[in-house]
């Protein structure tokens, strides 16, 4: 029932109730500027009657469907999307991987076709790839189907389905001790390609890192390296086989130390070989090329009849080195370029030492000073 009141500013009178929605929800209805409170009775019978008079929809009204869309358009969409957006070496792995991996799959589906089903079966013929590749796969599937979610309002089935699962167990890293790689590095003939892999070893750098650097990156009267750029055979130049971009992340951008042995040794190596301070450290007018060096370095290993490993294999060379002498993890973290500590503790935390027998050493140091004195 409605009730009615006066303003008493402006001596109107309103009808005041409750209207009931079709989903069942009540709501509160005000009509007023009536003159008198017989108009008011007749303003809400009014109302009330057109109310009534009023259509109702037959069937719920439903919101329209998203139009319909292929997967390889809606692949093309996310891919144009995420180029800006990310480093050009990253959108480089990110694309061969959706074309070669993704694409083949889905590429005859419409997105509405592609059930939770559909990506267990894509899965399920991904089997003969390592874990850790179909996991980036699912990775990229899944962020192809954020992006339908955010800008076409589309179902994103990928959340739906299980992640692979790592069923190879973890794989043992492979490092040389200083002794194996003194043995490699002693075949290795050309001193250019001696002296990266020196410094590789030193240095904990990345290839592409080295690989980037200029004698202008370098003080050898201080012992410091720049790391700021890195070489990418992933996307060309002016038709070179590289490309000069930044370094994997903002942790990467850092001042290295080095030993004075070793800037001894590329001070004479930067005499004889005459460089400009624009010139490649590990190069000259262009670096050394990838291939070139993978070679030589497995080379070395066969010469020296050491275990075979990857050149990367000498950045955890280089932090085996450092934590079983002692030096921090923040240390090994920041000489690494790592983005976090946490990473480097995920990585490396299997080398550090027993935490148990340092304890007890720890506490056994101050045995005489908590030992009562023997009374004679």
């Amino acid at each position: 029932m409605p009730s009615y009141e006066k303003n008493k500013s402006s001596g109107l009178w309103s009808a005041r109730f409750r209207e009931i929605d079709a989903n069942g929800i009540a709501h509160q209805k005000r009509l007023s500027g009536f003159k008198t409170k017989k108009d008011a009775q007749y303003g809400y019978e009014d109302y009330m009657t057109a109310k009534k008079a009023e259509p109702k929809p037959s069937e719920p009204i439903q919101a329209p469907k998203p139009t319909s869309i292929s997967f390889v358009e809606l692949a093309e969409q996310y891919l144009a999307y995420k180029r800006p957006r990310v480093k050009e070496t990253s959108f480089y792995d990110i694309e061969k991987r959706i074309r070669l991996r993704i694409l083949p799959f889905f590429k005859d589906m419409t997105v509405e076709e592609i059930t939770p089903i559909t990506i267990l079966e894509w899965q399920n013929s991904l089997s003969e790839y390592s874990y850790s590749y179909r996991k980036d796969l699912m990775m990229y599937l899944t962020s192809i189907y954020n992006y339908a979610e955010r800008y076409h309002d589309i179902k994103n089935v990928a959340k739906k389905v299980e992640k692979p699962r790592n069923l190879e167990g973890k794989k043992e890293m492979l490092f040389w001790t200083p002794e194996e790689f003194a043995a490699a590095v002693a075949t290795v003939e050309h001193p250019g390609y001696a002296m990266l892999f020196r410094f590789l070893f030193l240095t904990g750098c990345r290839k592409g890192e080295a690989l980037a650097l200029t004698w202008s990156d370098l003080d050898l009267d201080k012992g410091t390296v720049i790391v700021s750029k890195s070489i990418s055979n992933k996307v060309r130049d002016e038709g070179k086989w590289y490309s000069v971009t930044t370094p994997k992340n903002t942790g990467s951008n850092r001042t290295v130390y080095l030993p004075a042995f070793f800037c001894d040794m590329l001070r004479a190596y930067q005499k004889e070989q005459q460089a400009e301070p624009s010139a490649f450290v590990f190069g000259g007018a262009d670096p050394f090329p990838y291939i070139t060096i993978d070679r030589r370095f497995h080379q070395a290993a066969e010469d020296a009849g050491v275990k075979r490993i990857r050149i990367h294999d000498l950045r955890h060379s280089c932090a085996s080195l450092l934590i079983h002498k002692g030096v921090s993890i923040v240390a090994v973290s920041r000489h690494l370029g790592h983005k976090s500590v946490k990473q480097t503790l995920d990585t490396y935390s299997h080398m550090l030492p027993d935490d148990q027998t340092m304890i007890l050493r720890s506490l056994s140091s101050v045995a005489d000073q908590l030992t009562p004195e023997k009374k004679h």
